[in-house]
């Protein structure tokens, strides 16, 4: 695929990164004051923001570059944005005292090893990704 990088994955990332530092706020005050039911209203809300987030800009990605390319670049990039602020979360000391980075480190490891699966299937199946378009003419 020629064209990794799109306006449309860039302005994806952009909001992943806003909603992620959003997430880390509540979710960080919320364990702080000892908020279960919070804690967990706010994983549930962000997870159905980023998956609006994705369904949005992936619609978006489609229209304008129409290959089936299985989601693996805002797989990628929805992997490095939310590892990165989580662990400036750390760096910069905005997390709660009952927080552990341990619990970044060991959620990183579990979801690259989901994100080198999908990687492997993205790079057997990308030969075959165009999608609605016409082979034969497609070079012409």
């Amino acid at each position: 695929m020629k064209t990794f990088i799109t306006n449309n994955l860039l302005k994806f990332t952009f909001v992943t990164i806003i909603l992620t530092i959003l997430f880390r706020i509540v979710l960080s005050t919320s364990i702080t004051n000892k908020m279960t039911l919070a804690v967990i209203l706010c994983s549930i809300v962000y997870g159905i923001l980023m998956w609006s987030n994705g369904k949005y800009f992936g619609r978006k990605e489609y229209e304008y570059l129409p290959i089936y390319d299985i989601g693996f670049r805002f797989h990628l990039f929805t992997f490095l944005a939310h590892n990165l602020v989580s662990v400036l979360w750390f760096v910069f000391a905005f997390e709660s005292k009952y927080e552990n980075i341990k619990v970044i480190y060991i959620t990183a490891l579990i979801w690259s090893v989901f994100l080198i699966i999908h990687l492997i299937y993205y790079l057997s199946v990308r030969k075959s990704s165009i999608k609605n378009l016409d082979k034969e003419n497609l070079f012409e």
